[in-house]
């Protein structure tokens, strides 16, 4: 039987790390597939891509078993580190438009999104597919596929990473996802509190016209407009979080951003 040659174990071996490495982010992120596109897709995307670091990397020694399986943990750790910092700005888009339509009491009328098994509020199925259009208009998407792939000339796949840049990179990440949540909903939050105001005040005045009746679909409403009223500096905002998710692939590896 014939053995395999050592240059092509070896590289057979960084492609497979290399793989490990971005599979989480082709799950997660719509900007490496997504949830959206089949699981077959973004497997063979991973390794497709694995194939080609691979191809570009210098060969070195073929490494045993044991060194295989401790790289492939720690490249499955940096991948899961790398899926959450690139999907963040989708995720705060999303979370943004859900906690509008629920100021806005929208939420019973959440859609079932079947390629991903879930329920999405109208608002935060919108804004989480706007970010994507946006970033790609934008190109900040472009920045993120070049920092993922760039982490591979910073970090040699199968190697350790800076555990400590990484923690500090997703706290930073967590927070700004919090933040931009809370300031894109906000103007849903004054147009709802708007509505309020100005149906007490009626009510209070001229109790006959039953202005109560009209409360929920003038929160509906006004909340709705003050969100659209918002959606440019919502979108530079959210095109800004993509971009610095780009810069944070390339910190976590302890690349230069």
């Amino acid at each position: 039987m014939t053995s395999v040659p050592p240059e092509l174990a070896a590289r057979a071996a960084t492609a497979l790390l290399a793989a490990v490495r971005l599979l989480p982010v082709a799950i997660a992120s719509p900007f490496l597939g997504g949830p959206l596109v089949p699981p077959l897709v973004r497997a063979a995307l991973a390794a497709g891509l694995g194939a080609v670091v691979a191809t570009l990397r210098p060969a070195a020694l073929p490494p045993d078993a044991l060194t295989l399986a401790a790289g492939g943990a720690r490249e499955l750790a940096l991948g899961v580190v790398l899926a959450f910092l690139v999907s963040a700005p989708v995720e705060a888009a999303r979370a943004a438009g859900r906690l509008a339509d629920t100021l806005r009491g929208a939420t019973l009328a959440e859609l079932h999104v079947a390629p991903i098994r879930q329920r999405e509020s109208a608002a935060g199925d919108l804004l989480a597919q706007w970010v994507v259009v946006l970033a790609a208009w934008a190109g900040a998407d472009r920045l993120v596929v070049a920092g993922l792939l760039g982490t591979f000339a910073s970090a040699v796949p199968g190697a350790a990473f800076p555990a400590a840049a990484a923690l500090g990179v997703s706290l930073r990440a967590a927070s700004d996802l919090v933040a931009s949540a809370f300031l894109i909903a906000a103007p849903a939050a004054g147009g709802v509190l708007a509505a309020d105001l100005a149906l007490a005040l009626v009510a209070r005045v001229a109790p006959q016209l039953g202005a109560v009746n009209a409360a929920q679909p003038a929160r509906a409403a006004l909340g709705l407009l003050a969100l659209g009223a918002g959606a440019a500096t919502a979108g530079g905002r959210l095109v800004q979080l993509v971009a610095l998710a780009g810069r944070g692939v390339a910190l976590v590896a302890g690349g230069t951003p």
